[in-house]
């Protein structure tokens, strides 16, 4: 407990340090009728620095906890917003949300698994601001409908060690925070290749590492199917699960390693992808047989054994997909009666032929998933990422220019999925850096939305940078609708809920039609709050700061 003192007069911070197993807490509120809840967090350490802290909160009523953490900014990548600019002697307030705090408490707890337990938590206050009858309205009106549920979440399989999920109360936290928001799918990362994290028939289980189990193997030694588990979870808070999978490739040395990626990879290197002179790369490649089919029989598992909503697959990664591996090559000679070892890298007709071998795993998928749909009496959608700006390393500046031509250099031949109705969902991975509203990279994506005019699929534009204020996400927004996208998603979607005050405005994005109107919504869900005094010392005096650093 350390003393502090703001405007509003004195108040005691409460610290939980890693070390001390301190318990979840419960504070009495004593209020009834409908609030806004903030919270005031002090991350200020020693040296003048400003940390990461991790703080979970959630009321009586609450199914999970939310977790809080600080939300800083790299202005070369995420834009220039100085009102982020943590100072050393200043609280951050942060909106969470609005309840009706009628015979609830707040409970707050430190994280009890993972690498999140390595932070400090700290609480400096709450702020409850009274909710009139208009204000309640308005809130209300902004609750999820038919119509909003325009957002896709994605959780890219990064969360598990952070907060060492390995219990059915982990994997329900995760998705709690799409609960009652304008999420409609979450996309949730469970397999790297052949790894995976769950007990997979099909893949292998992620191993022991160094002879320490993973989270992945303590959560299958607790008896929890870690994906079995999520499908329920996220049909709990409303949303649609889609297992993902990342089509890695070898990592860097050495290959062999347990906690490489697998032996169904290391032990077939005459799988992967090649360079004209026959060399290999790292990445395998689906002009090989044996490399669909075992892509297929895990996307089977998926919907067959589990019966999920859908199935994802990352291609905004782990290119080349197909290089110049032998099938590619006689493909092009039969075609062409040219050997394309010798063209240049941006001859049209390579990328088309290299195409032709993904499309043909984009079929034997949709075969597959109408197979398994037709048993099941029902409809399997798919969802496919692809990158824009974010080319491999030879790409040619041709290719560079116009989105379908730089994911066809990626052998991702995006006209011939939508006109074959082979993509459902189709995730445009915009990679864009620093601050923007979105119209650099509008005429990239109505190259998309304007291709899947009247067809079935459905354009989902991903929302970069990750870290903005809301009044930069609504930018963005509006001018990827005004494009044409028929949805927002947010990759490493883990990584973007603990932000609350981005969090807020950004479960709400779905309101296509209400966003116009927004305009300054949410400018006050982060706000900078100076300390008068801390710890029993006037922040104001000339040796407040520590000189010993």
């Amino acid at each position: 407990m350390v003393d502090y003192e703001i405007e509003e007069g004195k108040g005691v911070m409460l610290y939980g340090e890693p070390a001390s197993k301190a318990r979840p807490l419960t504070l009495t509120l004593g209020q009834k009728g409908w609030y806004q809840v903030r919270f005031g967090i002090y991350y200020g350490a020693g040296g003048g620095s400003i940390i990461d802290r991790i703080l979970q909160v959630k009321l009586t009523s609450d199914p999970a906890y939310s977790r809080i953490a600080n939300e800083p900014i790299r202005a070369s990548k995420d834009g220039n917003y100085p009102e982020k600019l943590v100072q050393w002697t200043e609280i951050v307030e942060v909106f969470w949300k609005c309840a009706d705090l009628t015979g609830q408490d707040l409970i707050i707890a430190r994280p009890e698994r993972g690498t999140m337990t390595e932070l400090q938590s700290n609480l400096a206050y709450i702020r409850l601001v009274p909710m009139d009858e208009q204000q309640i309205g308005a809130w209300q009106a902004e609750q999820p409908n038919a119509n909003t549920r325009l957002l896709v979440a994605n959780f890219d399989g990064g969360n598990n060690r952070q907060w060492g999920v390995s219990t059915r109360e982990d994997i329900r936290a995760e998705f709690e925070p799409l609960r009652e928001t304008d999420f409609k799918i979450a996309l949730y990362g469970v397999a790297a290749g052949p790894r995976t994290l769950y007990p997979s028939k099909v893949g292998e289980l992620s191993p022991a590492r160094f002879g320490v189990d993973g989270y992945p193997r303590i959560c299958a030694k607790n008896g929890v199917d870690l994906l079995a588990e999520a499908i329920r979870a996220a049909h709990t808070c409303g949303v649609q699960l889609f297992p993902q999978v990342r089509v890695v490739g070898l990592p860097l040395p050495p290959r062999h390693w347990p906690a490489g990626r697998g032996s169904w990879i290391a032990d077939h290197p005459e799988w992967l992808s090649t360079y004209p002179d026959g060399q290999p790369t790292r990445h395998l490649s689906f002009a090989i047989p044996q490399v669909r089919e075992f892509y297929v029989r895990l996307l089977r598992e998926w919907v067959e054994d589990y019966q999920a909503d859908g199935v994802n697959v990352l291609f905004s990664r782990s290119y080349p997909f197909v290089y110049y591996e032998r099938p590619v090559c006689d493909a092009f000679q039969k075609q062409y009666g040219n050997d394309m070892r010798q063209l240049p890298v941006g001859d049209r007709r390579v990328q088309k032929v290299r195409a032709t071998f993904l499309t043909q795993f984009l079929r034997e998928v949709r075969t597959m998933l109408d197979e398994v749909g037709q048993k099941q009496a029902r409809y399997i959608p798919n969802c496919y990422l692809v990158p824009v700006n974010a080319p491999p390393p030879d790409i040619t500046p041709e290719a560079r220019a116009s989105s379908l031509a730089e994911c066809l250099f990626s052998a991702l031949d995006v006209p011939v999925w939508i006109s074959e109705g082979l993509v459902d969902y189709l995730c445009v991975h915009l990679h864009v850096s620093g601050e923007h509203d979105g119209t650099k990279v509008e005429a990239k994506l109505r190259e998309f939305t304007s291709l899947a005019s009247g067809s079935k699929t459905k354009v989902i534009a991903d929302i970069y940078p990750r870290r903005m204020p809301p009044r930069q996400f609504r930018k963005v927004a509006l001018t990827y609708y005004r494009a044409g996208a028929d949805g927002l998603s947010f990759f490493d979607t883990q990584n973007r809920y603990p932000r609350a005050s981005e969090w807020a405005f950004i479960k709400r994005l779905g309101h296509r039609e209400q966003l116009s109107a927004w305009q300054g919504k949410g400018d006050d869900y982060y706000r900078r709050i100076p300390l008068r005094s801390l710890d029993g010392f006037r922040t104001d005096r000339a040796y407040f700061m520590p000189t010993d650093g």
